[in-house]
């Protein structure tokens, strides 16, 4: 966890411009330890601010607070599975399975005093292979907000296009596997969840990341601005119909739906490279998007030489949203 040890003459001045980025932990107290204020601010924090040296926060002291689950606990008299709160600083999310319905507006009024919320919406899924979300305010109208997750920034309208803070690690994950001088193809940006962290991590050469879905390529451009990468090539389109053939190392499918989508990902390798297939899966058809992407290879026939899967998350009951990493060589074009 990260701090800034200041001067007490300046502490209050920092803290203001930390707060007013969103980038203070609130989650822990700042304190005075050995003649310096401790102001902790979330991971990632990457700023320089003059007089201001970013440390480890060796010994943290975490505010008292009843967690989402207690309030809803307090007030249902128990915790169903996939009830869940996502806060973006003073703005938050809330799903609520059906049996919570009835308690909705007192969780609402709670959850929106507790963690001092200028806004909360309820999030009642995503429709379509646009992945639109559909939000109800529940409180305040305010739904522009920024992200930071492993030193990168993400900005965007949560009633406009949807952000799982769930696939944190994965997408560290492949930007770590990109290799030097890469060429990446991200087929389904939305506002660069893959794209930022591959072309801010990794030594790729260039990173075209292609996006249908016109709210979320203005986002995926203004995320490469915050960002300040310059590898990265933005496309608006369908990547059925604008994607060519044989010039990517690796293909990144972040949709989970996108099956129909894997010959075109395959033909867009050199003569070998790497496929990252996401799909949700039935636990009970387990070895479907391992068959899938075999069968796609078959089909162009190229031949998988390394194949392998892993969960990403949970995705809903009895159901695992899973990644396959599958390194393929074209044999014929």
């Amino acid at each position: 966890m990260k701090a800034l040890r200041v001067r007490k003459e300046i502490a209050e001045e920092v803290r203001r411009k930390v707060e007013r980025l969103g980038l203070k932990d609130r989650s822990r107290r700042i304190r005075f330890e050995d003649g310096y204020v401790i102001i902790p601010v979330v991971d990632g924090f990457d700023l320089e601010i003059e007089g201001a040296e970013v440390v480890e926060d060796a010994n943290p002291v975490f505010r008292e607070r009843r967690n989402f689950r207690e309030i809803v606990e307090s007030i249902a008299g128990h915790y169903p599975r996939y009830a869940d709160l996502k806060l973006f600083g003073r703005v938050g999310v809330m799903k609520l399975p059906g049996e919570l319905m009835g308690y909705r507006d007192r969780i609402a009024e709670e959850v929106v005093r507790h963690y001092g919320l200028k806004a909360l919406w309820l999030d009642r899924g995503r429709h379509g292979m646009l992945r639109k979300p559909e939000m109800e305010p529940l409180f305040g109208d305010e739904s522009m907000v920024e992200h930071r997750e492993n030193g990168c920034v993400f900005r965007f309208d949560l009633t406009k296009v949807m952000y799982s803070q769930g696939n944190q690690y994965e997408k560290m994950r492949v930007a770590r596997l990109v290799g030097d001088g890469e060429v990446v193809l991200d087929m389904f940006a939305g506002i660069g969840y893959f794209t930022i962290p591959v072309a801010k991590h990794s030594r790729a050469r260039r990173v075209y990341a292609v996006e249908i879905n016109p709210d979320s390529y203005f986002f995926l451009l203004e995320n490469v601005r915050l960002n300040g990468v310059r590898n990265v090539v933005p496309i608006l389109g369908d990547s059925m119909h604008v994607i060519p053939e044989s010039f990517a190392d690796r293909v990144i499918m972040g949709h989970i739906y996108a099956e129909q989508f894997l010959q075109n990902a395959i033909s867009a390798l050199r003569d070998e490279g790497w496929v990252h297939y996401h799909e949700a899966v039935p636990v009970r058809v387990l070895e479907r998007p391992v068959e899938r992407v075999r069968r796609a290879a078959e089909r162009m026939g190229a031949r998988v030489i390394e194949i392998g899967m892993r969960k990403v998350k949970n995705y809903a009951p009895n159901v695992l949203h899973v990644v396959v990493d599958a390194r393929i060589k074209r044999l014929s074009k």
